[in-house]
């Protein structure tokens, strides 16, 4: 599996970050969250992370040109295989992605990770993230620390969690990221999990489907 590369589809709170993690650690794949990088760069004040927050602060996606910068780079320096989570989330960003990996790094698939909207909020209403370390995870599973059980960092609810935040999250993904599925089924590179249980149940789901199709 050290060749195998991989992109996270999936709408927000689906589990990409936990099951990226979980691919990374399995089979020793290089993992990439562009939503993470980009946090990253607004909180560094890079000249990308103010440009970026412009729009993340309206909770839009940031514009192509920006994602394809981010990524491509880092793709650039990979040598083995790799897991992509948020890229791609346009279709722009699909095409411009299978260019580089023709040329590049030849072929790859993508799993999309299915959870129905009615879930998903329910699972951001209890959702919370490390201000140090950005662990992610539930206010059960904090209940009696109330803080990060990695680093012992605090504990906040990440603004795009906000229920209108989320709300309009789901609009643009439904508009914008959905065809991008459509992209992959066409091509018969698609493979798709429910993303309902825990994360070791899902996973457990992403191994059987990344057997199936080698």
């Amino acid at each position: 599996m050290e060749e195998t590369r991989l992109v996270l589809l999936g709408p927000p709170a689906c589990g990409k970050g936990t099951q990226g993690r979980l691919l990374s650690e399995a089979y020793g794949l290089s993992y990439f969250s562009t939503g993470k990088q980009l946090r990253r760069e607004v909180e560094a004040d890079s000249e990308l992370g103010r440009e970026a927050d412009t729009y993340l602060s309206r909770t839009e996606y940031v514009p192509d040109r920006l994602a394809l910068n981010l990524v491509s780079g880092w793709l650039a320096e990979r040598r083995g295989g790799w897991v992509l989570d948020g890229f791609p989330r346009t279709v722009p960003q699909a095409v411009a992605l299978d260019a580089f990996s023709e040329e590049r790094i030849g072929g790859m698939r993508a799993l999309l990770i299915d959870v129905e909207r009615e879930v998903l909020a329910e699972r951001v209403a209890q959702r919370c993230e490390c201000s140090r370390c950005s662990w992610v995870g539930t206010l059960e599973e904090v209940r009696e620390r109330g803080h990060c059980p990695d680093c012992g960092g605090g504990l906040n609810q990440r603004r795009d969690d906000e229920p209108e935040a989320f709300q309009k999250r789901m609009d643009v993904y439904e508009e914008l990221s959905l065809p991008v599925v459509w992209h992959y089924e066409a091509t018969d590179r698609l493979l798709r999990v429910s993303g309902i249980g825990s994360p070791e149940e899902v996973f457990t789901r992403v191994r059987s489907a990344l057997s199936k199709h080698g």
